[in-house]
């Protein structure tokens, strides 16, 4: 099979970020390659930790984090147990331990791919509902045909704006979060779930009420600024730490929901299915889904994922991590490929005047726009981004459609090129040889690091970020400033991270910025979903 003009290119990029925090309370191991999963239907509990009662690693290295955050993409992305040996369904998050990844389907009937396990995972409005009379459970999962498997993509509700899965899921102060389109004209969508330890954290605190956050909120400030006090508050009136999997409230779990948070974003476009611009449909994860539109429509299309961000917490830290489909910005032409390759990403137009010499295709590089994006040709302009969708925006024709390029403004590390290459040749027979991790955002380096005697060459340089935590005093320690994934925050790539997003994230009832002291870790949730809660005292 002989590339098109347009098939060079580098491996995508993946992205995984992680701060670290001191287990403490357990005997620490000696840092060991970490190996494949024994179920890889369960997430790892840890880096370097399988399952809850394995030894902990006390320094992991950057090579555990990719192979952590690929082993979680894995075990989030296994099919879901649709019916048991009794023919009954299985609750939302529980996977299909007899079942294969995700195989690459050839057939044309295979236009869907079975079910898997996030896609059961809670959205915002299914928990933070009218918290008065709250009864909402855990239980099997309601919002999709098991039989069409057609799903209804809810909106996610995120941070109280409309946002009907056609709005960037994320805030940022100077840059609207507003809507993708990719080459076909076509919006990309968005969608935020929330694993089950979130769920029972939530409904055990009752943090699904604004009011209970501000009252508990309160308690706890008032503890920790106490000079007599002892922080952190022991009494479970006072705010709450998000899970990390060793908590009480969550040991009668079952062993694949036995971890700590887990919060996704997920973001798909619309694949054509036919004409001059149809897509290798075989090249996606894809499910067809009944979208609702601003203006109070619906349409239902075939979508294709094309951008993943998985946010954990672990007795280590934080550990958000993203990954993308290998064709959004560019295109890497390999030879053992079972698959053409498209003509073009599927976010930007891809090489211009690229031609063949002397039987070998000459090199041009890749899109590079300025500020990662553009839109109309231009860039870096004010009021070229288009605004966020609110409720009854119309939504403009197909041809009317501002033109929207996006290039990648970090390149790929090469550590992770390599983890990237040697989970897409394990996974070579399914469909996620596709999709590429992004990178780390991990705590690095030896400077004001409690955790590292000396130098430890596995960590990198060591970033000083004042902008990253929580949990340690002073300065944090990254070993990048910038990780983005393109379809997730394309008009924020230049110095932007998960950490300088989610370090703005608190429950209700904190109105000023809380120290980084180990006494305020608690409100360092780096999650806004507790912003969605309703208020019981309205």
């Amino acid at each position: 099979m002989n590339p098109s003009p347009k098939t060079a290119g580098l491996i995508s990029f993946m992205f995984v970020f992680i701060l670290v925090v001191s287990p403490g309370f357990i005997q620490p191991a000696h840092a060991q390659p970490v190996t494949d999963p024994v179920k890889p239907w369960i997430m790892p509990f840890d880096i370097g930790q399988e399952f809850q009662d394995d030894p902990i690693v006390e320094q992991p290295t950057q090579e555990q984090v990719y192979e952590f955050a690929w082993q979680s993409f894995i075990a989030l992305n296994w099919p879901y147990l649709v019916s048991d040996d009794s023919g009954n369904p299985g609750q939302r998050g529980q996977p299909d331990g007899n079942a294969n990844p995700i195989p690459i389907f050839t057939t044309p009937t295979s236009t869907q791919s079975p079910i898997v396990v996030w896609e059961t995972y809670m959205v915002p409005p299914d928990v933070f509902v009218e918290p008065i009379g709250w009864d909402v459970v855990w239980s099997t999962p309601d919002f999709f045909d098991v039989e069409s498997q057609l799903q209804s993509l809810r909106p996610p509700g995120y941070n109280g704006n409309f946002a009907p899965g056609i709005n960037q899921p994320y805030t940022h102060a100077n840059v609207p979060t507003g809507p993708v389109v990719d080459q076909n004209k076509e919006y990309l969508r968005y969608q935020v779930t929330l694993n089950q330890s979130y769920f029972n954290y939530i409904s055990t605190f009752k943090y699904y009420d604004g009011y209970q956050q501000e009252i508990a909120v309160k308690k706890f400030l008032d503890n920790a600024w106490n000079p007599g006090g002892a922080p952190p508050c022991d009494d479970t009136s006072c705010f709450q730490a998000v899970p990390k999997g060793t908590e009480d409230y969550l040991q009668g779990q079952p062993d694949y929901a036995r971890q700590g948070m887990v919060e996704i974003k997920a973001a798909w476009r619309v694949l054509q299915t036919e004409g001059e611009n149809a897509d290798i449909l075989e090249r996606y994860f894809r499910r067809r889904m009944r979208m609702p539109m601003p203006d109070g429509t619906y349409e239902e299309k075939l979508f294709g994922l094309v951008g993943f961000h998985i946010h954990r917490v672990t007795p280590f830290g934080h550990l958000p991590s993203t990954f993308e489909h290998v064709d959004n910005v560019e295109l890497s032409f390999n030879p053992n490929d079972p698959l053409p390759l498209p003509p073009t990403p599927s976010l930007n137009p891809g090489r211009e005047g690229y031609e063949q010499g002397d039987g070998e295709w000459a090199f041009q590089p890749w899109p590079a726009y300025p500020n990662g994006y553009e839109v109309d040709g231009l860039t870096g302009q004010p009021g070229l981004i288009p605004p966020p969708f609110t409720q009854g925006d119309p939504v403009l024709p197909k041809d009317q459609r501002r033109t929207i390029n996006v290039s990648r403004s970090t390149p790929i590390p090469m550590a992770v090129q390599k983890i990237n290459q040697r989970y897409q040749s394990r996974y070579r027979d399914s469909v996620w040889r596709y999709y590429q991790l992004i990178g780390t955002q991990g705590k690095s380096g030896t400077e004001n690091n409690p955790f590292v005697e000396g130098e430890n060459p596995n960590l990198g340089p060591g970033i000083p970020n004042t902008d990253l935590g929580p949990g340690i005093p002073g300065p944090q320690q990254s070993n990048t400033t910038n990780l983005v994934n393109t379809t997730l925050e394309s008009f924020t790539q230049p110095g932007w991270s998960c950490a300088r997003c989610h370090i703005n994230a608190f429950p209700q009832g904190v109105t000023a910025f809380p120290p980084y002291e180990s006494r305020f870790t608690p409100l360092h949730v780096m999650s806004f979903l507790l912003l969605n809660a309703q208020s019981s005292k309205d």
